[in-house]
């Protein structure tokens, strides 16, 4: 008779093949397996019991989401967007410190969960699983964050935004704005007053006449998604649509609307010229939002399974690097003498006006647009002190050329540390794609705006 001991034996050499075969095949869905066949024999010295099954990414991607839909009920603001499963955002409503526990219990078990991962593999490649992973871990961060405000946690500016984004504000670089000025004051005709009172006046001049914005808009909609055909695909039987309304504190925004669909709203009232509609077709269209959202939902939510992405939040690192991406799609798809000619040849035209202002406008346009950083220093200092309002919409027009301050002040009473979205997202994409090499960067760029990750660039 074998004794049990040769017998494990036999069977752990028999069965060692199969088992790492089978550990690497499923190593990516985050599950273990016993080491060696013997650990399943009865009689063997040193068996261990069965080990609790795995924590998979799928099932915290799913708390994430259910905990984010249900603090929405509680502050509606945090979710843009739902395309999942109705289920999932219905029940009975959860009290808030009840969900600041689970908020907090699911940002440990993300966080242990990546490091075991880290420390099991530290260099192999993520694949499809690590960035999701790394996704659900920085916006698990951003929700409990989001849950302790709803609590009255006090935090400052900066540590909102380490929590939100894992980043804070850039250093205030006082030469390098003061440069921005003096370029823009060069651009600028020559003229009197104060530089916010002569880029106010030229950017009037040029406004498009309201009855004009829609189909101005249009245009340069219509003409960023024909650029962009070629360099980023995008699903069959995706739709666009452009519409028109005034809604306060935006020129202009993107709501999806379905798997393959976006409605872009521009704002009739907002005093927007052609350069700045420009900017916004290709940030809230292609390649901006519009992109990411058919991208992520034939990639990742219908393809993967990642029903996570079916979900629009205004929150976390997934907000820093969409406004981000948006952002460097745009300058990807629009360098100045492209936008120059577009806005010459196409939009100036449909909006009333010669042509021959379009290079000196869209340099104005992107210059103003470089001074986004020090609004959110601006708003730091305001939101970490007793800064009366006043003072701050005097910076803000005097020092970040804003033109209309009031209107961003509110902006900033309303969204925080999201102001800093928009220039700290786009420094931190454009760095990423501009590591590729010049004939890849549209691909990085797609991985980047698909997955909303940077350290994890897995290729859809």
């Amino acid at each position: 008779m074998v004794s049990a001991h040769r017998r494990c034996t036999a069977a752990a050499r028999a069965g060692s093949t199969v088992a790492w075969s089978r550990r690497a095949l499923l190593r990516g869905a985050g599950m273990t397996l016993l080491s060696g066949a013997a650990a399943a024999l009865p009689g063997c010295r040193g068996a261990a019991p069965p080990a609790a099954p795995a924590v998979t990414v799928a099932a915290l991607a799913e708390r994430y989401t259910r905990l984010a839909l249900q603090l929405a009920r509680h502050q509606p603001s945090l979710v843009e967007v739902w395309l999942g499963p109705p289920t999932w955002a219905a029940g009975v409503r959860v009290p808030v410190p009840t969900l600041k526990v689970e908020s907090a219990a699911l940002l440990a078990e993300v966080t242990r969960v990546a490091a075991t991962r880290s420390t099991a593999a530290p260099h192999t490649d993520p694949g499809p699983d690590g960035a999701r992973l790394a996704y659900v871990r920085g916006q698990a961060a951003a929700l409990d964050a989001a849950a302790g405000r709803l609590l009255g946690e006090r935090q400052t500016f900066d540590d909102e935004a380490q929590r939100a984004f894992g980043h804070v504000a850039p250093v205030r670089a006082a030469a390098a704005l003061d440069a921005l000025r003096q370029q823009l004051s060069e651009t600028l005709p020559a003229g009197t007053g104060t530089l916010a009172e002569r880029h106010a006046a030229f950017r009037r001049a040029h406004a498009v006449p309201p009855t004009r914005v829609d189909a101005v808009f249009a245009a340069a909609v219509a003409w960023c998604r024909e650029a962009a055909r070629d360099l980023l695909p995008l699903p069959a039987g995706e739709t666009l649509t452009t519409r028109v309304a005034d809604e306060a504190g935006w020129a202009g925004f993107s709501r999806p609307t379905g798997p393959r669909a976006s409605d872009l709203w521009v704002s009739h009232g907002g005093g927007a010229d052609a350069a700045q509609l420009l900017q916004l077709a290709a940030h809230e269209g292609t390649p901006g939002h519009h992109a990411q959202h058919v991208l992520a939902m034939a990639d990742l939510v219908e393809a993967l399974g990642w029903t996570e992405r079916a979900l629009t939040p205004a929150f976390g690192p997934h907000r820093l690097l969409a406004e981000g991406a948006a952002e460097a799609g745009a300058d990807l798809l629009l360098p100045l003498a492209t936008r120059a000619r577009v806005c010459g040849e196409v939009l100036l035209p449909a909006a009333g006006f010669a042509g021959d202002a379009a290079a000196r406008l869209v340099r104005v346009e992107r210059l103003a647009a470089a001074l986004g950083v020090e609004v959110a220093s601006i708003a730091r200092d305001y939101l970490d002190s007793s800064m009366p309002a006043d003072a701050v919409t005097t910076r803000l027009r005097d020092e970040a050329l804003v033109l209309d301050p009031a209107g961003m002040l509110a902006f900033i009473e309303k969204q925080r540390t999201k102001v800093l979205a928009y220039p700290l997202g786009r420094q931190l994409v454009a760095q990423a794609v501009e590591t590729a090499p010049t004939s890849a960067r549209w691909s990085r760029f797609r991985a980047i705006t698909t997955t909303l990750t940077l350290g994890e660039q897995w290729p859809p």
